[in-house]
């Protein structure tokens, strides 16, 4: 079954880490973007977000472009 894509907005404040962490390897879905205020646009999510949770972020949104 293909994966569904989808974007978290909010993705760097705590409740957007959390729908992160929830869909890391979920079977039906894939986090494709991540979406923040004008300030993180433009950044790697790992450079535009204060991590949070107990758990490392994933390797592939560390890696996204933060969106506006």
């Amino acid at each position: 079954m293909k994966k569904l894509k989808v974007g978290i907005l909010g993705a760097t404040g705590t409740v957007g880490q959390r729908m992160i962490q929830l869909l890391e390897g979920h079977p039906w879905f894939e986090v494709s973007a991540v979406a923040a205020s004008d300030n993180s646009a433009g950044k790697n999510y790992v450079e535009a977000t204060r991590w949070m949770l107990d758990t490392p972020i994933p390797d592939a949104v560390a890696k996204m472009t933060v969106q506006a």
